[in-house]
């Protein structure tokens, strides 16, 4: 059988490995989830193989055969040929949205760009040409700034690694204009989609509150989504006429991956990834693929700075390939006297991955059949699911979407069940309306309040909190409240006009003005 020699960066993915372990294990009442187990063992498989591989450049090959089937897919779904996979977006890929689409093809674009300055390929270079260009253009109809940030980066590292200039004089001055470059082309970036790019900046400055209340060892891994839309509440409470209030959303990623390391894990998870990435900057070989790798590696890593690559699967799969592909120098301390027998490794992750990703797609086709226009195939999927109650909590959307079925389906005492559930693991505005009108119905008028408060809180800008919360204070006959938050929501802007919006503004102004009026007759009968 064959043996893999272990290097420094084996070493150090191990000791993550096993303190992210500790950590999940710990955070979620020690309750083993089989789709985070699956994620680690696809990432572990993956970067096995690589390092297995003795022809590097066809792990290479690999990827851009990936970039090809993903950029045919967009140029279908461009001219309409396939669907979209985002109902607001004509471009995805196989994506959810375009963002990943473009993360994904800059690092391909990279590594396409490496091979061509490697001079060694097995293909004209006029083809080679030919395939940049096109994802190029993918890139373009990807429409994502961090795809395009990452591209750049890669592209620069790659100029960095094989350019040998002989005139130091030169460097410098080549060094200062492409550091000019980036900087003017970030500045473009921003500039491009501002309201977007404040609007991650609103997210990174409570994601640092965040950190600033468990530095260490952080709240916990997973928990990102579980506690963020708290500390957005509690920033806006604590600031009420923030510049951020228009740019709120209800968030589930930092668009950052630093920053969830650091939110999940603390300090002590940061220095980890950064002793792996200085570790793969400082003992990688000179061979030329290696600059290549590390190309795909910078770009991926630049891409992690704005988004959320490593909860896209696709992504995820690039980073252990470009991970495993890399050849380290030979004899790094003493790691490189042992060996491994990988075999077996492959064979159980191989195992757990096709479990995992089996159980995950019963979940969510039987979460996808809460909606059907069948009684019997809603009343087997509400059925599955029950049994499925660990594997939900996993999987935040699906348990989002079921949430938002029970309210509308099941009994009021049922649903209220899983509403609560869903609000300790993803909470968002929609969902403390949801469970404030449930409340509301079983005449818990106290704690129907705190949800409308909370899911106003989170989101100031939405005006259906702010309506449920007058409608009550309306009801409970407290002027004074629902007079103020009435104003509130008529001062609120409407995004997106709808019918639903301008009645419910209308239904406000109409009963602000007969109570207005009622008050009046008191005053002039008194």
């Amino acid at each position: 059988m064959q043996k893999v020699n272990c290097n420094i960066l084996d070493f150090l993915l191990l000791c993550y490995s096993l303190m992210a372990g500790f950590n999940f294990y710990f955070t979620h009442q020690n309750r083993l989830c089989l789709f985070e187990v699956a994620k680690w063992s696809t990432f572990l498989l993956c970067y096995i193989v690589a390092r297995k591989i003795s022809h590097k450049e066809r792990i290479l090959w690999g990827i851009i055969f990936l970039g090809m089937v993903e950029g045919i897919i967009a140029i279908f779904q461009k001219t309409h040929w396939l669907n979209s996979v985002h109902h607001d977006f004509n471009v995805t890929g196989t994506f959810s949205n375009p963002g990943p689409l473009g993360g994904f093809m800059g690092a391909t674009i990279t590594i396409i760009l490496g091979l061509y300055l490697t001079k060694k390929c097995f293909i004209p270079k006029w083809a080679l040409f030919t395939i940049f260009i096109l994802f190029c253009f993918i890139l373009l109809l990807a429409d994502s700034r961090a795809g395009f940030l990452s591209t750049l980066f890669g592209m620069a590292t790659l100029c960095c690694l094989f350019k040998k200039m002989k005139v130091e004089s030169f460097v410098l001055i080549k060094s200062v204009s492409l550091f000019l470059f980036m900087i003017l082309f970030i500045i473009s970036i921003y500039y491009y989609k501002k309201d977007s790019a404040d609007g991650r900046s609103l997210i990174w400055r409570v994601s640092i509150d965040m950190i600033a209340d468990a530095p260490l060892v952080g709240h916990g891994i997973g928990t990102f989504e579980n506690k963020y839309m708290y500390y957005q509440a509690q920033y806006f409470e604590s600031h009420p006429y923030s510049k951020y209030e228009k740019l709120a959303d209800n968030i589930v990623y930092p668009y950052n991956e630093f920053l969830r390391i650091g939110v999940e894990q603390g300090i002590i998870g940061i220095i980890f990834i950064l002793c792996i990435i200085a570790s793969i900057f400082k003992y990688t070989s000179k061979e030329k693929y290696n600059k290549v790798y590390l190309g795909g590696f910078v770009s991926l890593l630049t891409f992690s700075m704005f988004s959320y690559p490593f909860n896209v699967l696709l992504l995820w799969l690039l980073g252990s390939l470009l991970l495993g592909g890399i050849q380290y120098q030979k004899n790094i301390y003493a790691l490189t006297k042992y060996k491994f027998q990988s075999s077996w490794i492959i064979i159980v992750c191989l195992v757990l991955s096709i479990k995992g990703g089996h159980d995950y797609y019963n979940l969510k086709l039987n979460v996808r059949k809460l909606y059907s226009e069948s009684l019997q195939k809603r009343k087997v999927a509400e059925a599955y699911i029950e049994r499925c109650q660990v594997c939900l909590q996993s999987t935040p959307h699906l348990l989002d979407v079921y949430a938002q079925y029970s309210f509308l389906q099941l009994p009021a005492t049922k649903s209220l069940l899983i509403l609560k559930q869903a609000s300790t693991i993803i909470p968002s505005s929609e969902l403390y309306c949801d469970l404030g009108d449930v409340y509301k119905e079983q005449k818990q008028i106290d704690k129907a309040m705190e949800c409308y408060i909370l899911a106003k809180n989170m989101l100031p800008n939405r005006l259906l909190p702010k309506y449920k919360l007058f409608c009550l204070y309306r009801e409970q006959r407290d002027s004074i409240k629902m007079y103020k938050i009435g104003q509130e929501a008529l001062l609120t802007e409407i995004k997106i006009t709808s019918t639903k919006a301008l009645r419910i503004k209308k239904e406000i102004k109409r009963s602000l003005s007969q109570r207005c009026d009622k008050i009046w007759q008191c005053a002039l009968e008194k």
